[in-house]
């Protein structure tokens, strides 16, 4: 561990305060985010502050325990509205405040940090964001070039149409174009993060669905080009399946560009045989609609937040994140839990290199926070909802979606 940082933490232990017998719960997300805090980040905790009791419990039901007043000292949330919305509300500690608190942030690359109301209230412990994922054995069979993916929707559109010509497999099972999500459309607001990504390179990330103040939708606007999104969209829906019954990994999808560097686990396990980065598959830039476009996707990953509590259990949650964002311990659960970096020293190390993590690596300067406002939800599922009718249903035409849209989003922001 870097004598910086053991010299901070034990420094704050020989503080006049005590932290004898004192509780501290660290919030993450179930499963291997839990596992990672719990065995490897706690013993290295407790070796500093052996009096202290570290309860690592999960997410599930935060906005109940919020509203019964019952908070977690630390929450490993996500980027973008979870900060604002839970500083908004008063809950949050700043991060400003806190001794050692400038020197971490110079450590971090600025593309992760956002301050919302002129302070920070949250520290990035990792990122991820999406490219598009291909089937380089498809391409072949289709006819196209495999080592030269898309670049333009209009050529996607090509290729995808190509490839969804392609006869059946040996046992039967169609092959398709392109894929979507389209299984986790009703889950509301987290769905448009993985759509998003995909309108924006229909404005060249100009445009989200709210104006920077959060007063009111600006999708509606001609040059935010929500109508052409929806309508190209529209088309790459007649090559893909309805729903994702079969995923990318069943070699039977051309094309998927909602591709996210945590779900690299998912090559492994793909049928008949593992999937290789750089070999039977490829990765690409999401399309743009035209070639000198640059390539946005959305930046997501996962924000340090520390909630208000009193000032030992304050002092305590800072050190156990100066603790996680450590270079050694911060890069274990990258590898760990499949993330990428946000401190500075890290990106040059050969794990991000390599031929899985580089391409994402690379695209983390050109992508776009989710957006920091309580009202973006509700936005989002409005137009999730118009999606559907134009893309699955073909109920409406993009133009009438758009302006259905645009008249609910407003009637948000007349109350």
């Amino acid at each position: 561990m870097k004598k910086w940082l053991i010299g901070c933490l034990l420094a704050m232990s020989c503080q006049t305060v005590t932290f004898a017998g004192t509780k501290l719960e660290v919030m993450t997300p179930s499963g291997n985010y839990m596992e990672f805090v719990r065995n490897v980040v706690v013993p290295e905790f407790q070796k500093l502050y052996p009096d202290v009791d570290v309860v690592v419990s999960n997410d599930e039901n935060l906005e109940t325990r919020m509203a019964a007043g019952d908070l977690p000292n630390l929450y490993a949330g996500v980027f973008g509205y979870q900060p604002a919305k839970y500083a908004k509300m008063g809950k949050l500690a700043y991060f400003d405040q806190f001794d050692g608190y400038q020197e971490l942030i110079e450590r971090i690359e600025p593309v992760f940090l956002r301050k919302n109301f002129g302070r920070t209230y949250y520290i990035p412990w990792n990122a991820t964001t999406q490219l598009m994922i291909y089937n380089k054995e498809l391409f072949k069979e289709a006819g196209l070039n495999p080592d030269r993916p898309p670049r333009t929707w209009d050529e996607f559109l090509n290729a995808a149409e190509k490839i969804n010509q392609l006869p059946p497999r040996e046992d039967g099972s169609p092959v398709y174009g392109t894929v979507f999500w389209n299984d986790v459309l009703s889950s509301g607001s987290w769905y448009w993060g993985m759509l998003a990504q995909l309108y924006y390179n229909f404005n060249q990330g100009e445009f989200t669905l709210l104006n920077r103040f959060g007063t009111h939708p600006v999708f509606d606007k001609e040059e935010a080009n929500m109508a052409i999104f929806l309508s190209t969209m529209q088309k790459a829906q007649k090559f893909a399946p309805l729903t994702m019954e079969k995923s990318f990994f069943s070699r039977n999808i051309g094309m998927w560009p909602q591709f996210g560097f945590g779900w690299k686990a998912n090559l492994s396990e793909a049928a008949q045989k593992p999937m290789v980065i750089g070999e039977d598959v490829g990765l690409a830039p999401i399309p743009t609609v035209s070639r000198n476009d640059v390539s946005y996707s959305t930046l997501d990953g996962r924000a340090l937040m520390i909630f208000k509590n009193s000032i030992e259990v304050e002092q305590l949650s800072w050190a156990f994140v100066q603790l996680l964002m450590d270079n050694e311990l911060n890069h274990k659960a990258n590898v760990a839990l499949g993330q990428l970096p946000v401190l500075t020293e890290l990106f040059e190390r050969p794990y991000y290199q390599s031929n899985e993590a580089k391409p994402f690596v690379d695209q983390l300067p050109y992508t776009i926070m989710s957006e920091p406002f309580s009202q973006s939800s509700d936005v989002a599922n409005i137009l999730l909802q118009h999606y559907s009718r134009v893309v699955l249903k073909n109920e409406i035409t993009a133009e009438m979606a758009v302006e259905s849209a645009s008249q609910q989003a407003n009637e948000i922001f007349a109350h």
